[in-house]
């Protein structure tokens, strides 16, 4: 059941559209009704409050008289949402700078995955929320940029065998040996396989000035599509996740990304990505989508849950258990295998078939 009023829920897609494109004009019928408190609410809940901001500005400044449709106290606090933002972006950019610094003194280098790959093709790329960085250290040297780090004094947890997690001068860092999680899943052992391929001899381009790489176009979209899928089927799907795909499927070859999400078991998940953002660009109406498609993109505008923060492995398993017992239905309608198969082969890799062998 939708919590949010219509009203709200369409402003929040035109501030997202008037961020992302050119044009600055939002719908007049619903400046009239909206209810500014849910829009600022749901947009802080999603990540996507500074991007929506950064839409109500553009559109203001074409539109003066926008302006004074919005309570000041409100306007002041989204104000402050967005220059938080840019604030921590900044923030973490130094740390993630300097962290780049230490591992290429050592001739190491590291790929940026997910989040903040994905926030060099936004407008206002500090203003795409992320609170962490994520990399991927090849081979040996992801033993050899552990040790330096621990020489350092940094301390590694190790509870996942695909990465180290650690905090880098406040900034909260996973650096990846594996890409994705293969470990008993075939699909994903050859998707990994797929991945490596695609930062092998591709011209090499470096985040921010850094010595940190960009991975290529493919590699973000394709990472973002497994990604995604994954969070929808453990109940983490977000409307920053289809903005995201708003602002990253202007660019692909769409023939090949269809072809590779089909090789992959992808496909019904790129269908229902592609939905729920035409939702948002307006080209189909919400109530126009199939119902499994509806009850995904109304699923965002539910009160958000209180979770508890699980600081322990085993209490952050038994959570990530009921997560997927839950979302059956959405392994049954968007997975590339069964929920059922999907928790074998994860119980067998735990126990029995802990050696990746890519």
């Amino acid at each position: 059941m939708v919590k949010i009023s219509l009203d709200s829920n369409d402003m929040l897609f035109s501030l997202i559209r008037t961020s992302l494109n050119k044009d600055c004009t939002i719908n007049d019928g619903v400046l009239k009704e909206v209810d500014w408190n849910e829009v600022i609410n749901i947009a802080s809940a999603h990540g996507i409050s500074a991007i929506a901001f950064d839409g109500l500005e553009k559109a203001v400044k074409c539109n003066p008289e926008y302006k004074d449709k919005i309570p000041k106290p409100l306007l002041l606090q989204w104000c402050g949402q967005a220059v938080h933002q840019t604030s921590l972006f900044k923030k973490n950019l130094s740390a993630a700078c300097s962290l780049a610094l230490l591992l290429s003194e050592h001739s190491i280098e590291a790929v940026v995955l997910k989040g903040r790959s994905i926030a060099n093709y936004y407008p206002i790329p500090e203003h795409r929320y992320s609170c962490d960085l994520d990399l991927y250290v090849a081979g040996v040297d992801w033993e050899r940029a552990c040790e330096i780090l621990e020489t350092k004094g940094i301390r590694l947890e190790r509870e996942v065998y695909k990465e180290v997690e650690f905090i880098y001068d406040g900034l909260y860092v996973e650096m990846h040996r594996y890409i994705t999680p293969v470990r008993g899943n075939k699909t994903l052992l050859r998707f990994e396989r797929y991945l490596r391929s695609l930062l092998q001899d591709y011209p090499k381009t470096y985040f921010e000035g850094t010595s940190l790489l960009c991975p290529p176009l493919m590699f973000t979209v394709m990472l973002f599509i497994e990604h995604s899928l994954g969070d929808l089927l453990h109940g983490k799907l977000t409307l920053k996740h289809v903005v995201d795909w708003v602002v990253l499927r202007k660019d692909i070859n769409r023939p090949e990304v269809e072809s590779l999400c089909k090789k992959f078991g992808f496909d019904r998940f790129l269908m229902l990505i592609d939905a729920l953002a035409d939702v948002v660009e307006e080209k189909v109406d919400m109530e126009s989508l199939a119902p499994s498609y509806r009850e995904v993109m109304e699923s965002f505008f539910d009160p958000p849950k209180v979770v508890k923060s699980k600081n322990s492995w085993f209490a952050r398993r038994v959570s990530l258990f009921f997560d997927i017992i839950r979302n059956k239905r959405y392994y049954q309608l968007f997975g590339y295998c069964s929920m059922e198969k999907y928790l074998l082969s994860t119980v067998w890799a735990h126990f029995f078939d802990k050696k990746v062998r890519l």
